[in-house]
């Protein structure tokens, strides 16, 4: 018997020829949202608290069930949360939603465990499945597991929704939460909480993130890629702003930008392009004492910083080959006096 499957085993094995053979006469992939979402993709959105990844999630399931069904498997908003939502505020008429999507009762208030809250979630995904659903979207996976930085919970869940993926060629979303991460830096893959071991199941990864210079301004980054191309990541994120249209609130693009241009500077950077302000103004014949009030700065920093600023102009200028120290006098904040 044990012989029998090993020779089914090596029977399967193909040449590198005969598996491109093979992949030439699959249908083409098709793109499920955008360049973020393939068809037959394990893919992972994650953001921080409050930026609207629940919302987007949800824009994405009502634009792609105009075509298929898809299911939400929303573990965030009760049934009254997700009225108030999607209901236009003065008329009280709710948002007509594709037939195609479907948004089954989770039960949370009855279910305890994470255990039971797992059992649960496959159960409903194989109920779809009988119904032809192939598309779904499960916000989110704190809820399937409460403990994602201990690696063998993260490990399973990821290992069972990709044998879904792969038993019924499902498409799968999975909206997760960052951990704690430093806003003014750009988004990477290690913010991901539980990053290690959710990034190596997932097949693409995307992510939200808040413009530091106006808050009003989200952006989506590409994160891993495996289908198609890398369009969207650092250098060109889409820019979007929340509009609610009716009784839809849904995220209105407003094209591309580098992600480093929506991020504050750092202190050291702040520190340099207030220098680079001292130096014009100085030059412009402002005094020392206008500079400061102007720049929000003490007067006895803007002093400093015309020294250092005039050392490095004489040794630039004696061509010295001593290196001046730069001063690391910390700048306050200025405060008039009445």
């Amino acid at each position: 018997m044990e012989k029998n499957n090993i020779e089914t085993r090596v029977q399967t094995y193909l040449t590198a020829n005969e598996a491109m053979e093979k992949a030439l006469k699959l249908p083409p992939t098709k793109a499920l949202y955008k360049t973020f979402w393939y068809e037959n993709e394990l893919c992972i959105f994650f953001a921080e608290s409050n930026v609207g990844k629940s919302l987007y999630a949800m824009q994405m399931a009502e634009d792609i069930a105009q075509e298929r069904k898809v299911m939400y498997l929303d573990y965030e908003l009760s049934l009254s949360q997700f009225r108030s939502r999607y209901t236009n505020d003065k008329t009280g008429v709710p948002y007509k939603f594709s037939d195609n999507l479907y948004r089954p009762s989770l039960r949370i208030e009855q279910v305890c465990t994470d255990n039971e809250v797992e059992a649960y979630l496959f159960q409903k995904i194989e109920e779809g499945v009988k119904m032809g659903v192939k598309t779904y979207i499960v916000d989110n996976i704190t809820y399937l597991c409460g403990k994602l930085d201990q690696g063998m919970e993260a490990t399973r869940i990821m290992k069972r929704l990709s044998a879904m993926k792969h038993t019924y060629g499902l498409s799968l979303l999975v909206i997760a939460h960052t951990k704690k991460r430093n806003s003014k830096k750009e988004i990477v893959a290690d913010d991901l909480a539980g990053s290690k071991r959710l990034m190596n199941f997932c097949d693409s990864s995307f992510a939200m993130g808040r413009s530091q210079m106006d808050e009003k301004t989200i952006y989506l980054k590409q994160i891993k890629v495996r289908q198609g191309e890398n369009q969207h990541g650092r250098d060109n994120v889409i820019l979007y702003r929340i509009v609610k249209e009716d009784n839809f609130p849904q995220f209105v693009e407003e094209g591309c930008s580098a992600e480093e241009k929506l991020l504050k500077p750092s202190k050291s950077e702040d520190k340099n392009i207030l220098k680079a302000k001292v130096k014009i103004l100085h030059e412009e014949g402002l005094s020392n004492r206008a500079i400061a009030k102007e720049l929000g700065v003490a007067e006895g920093t803007v002093r400093n910083w015309l020294k250092e600023l005039k050392e490095v102009a004489n040794v630039s200028t004696e061509s010295s080959p001593i290196i001046q120290e730069e001063s690391e006098a910390e700048y306050v904040e200025y405060e008039e006096v009445a």
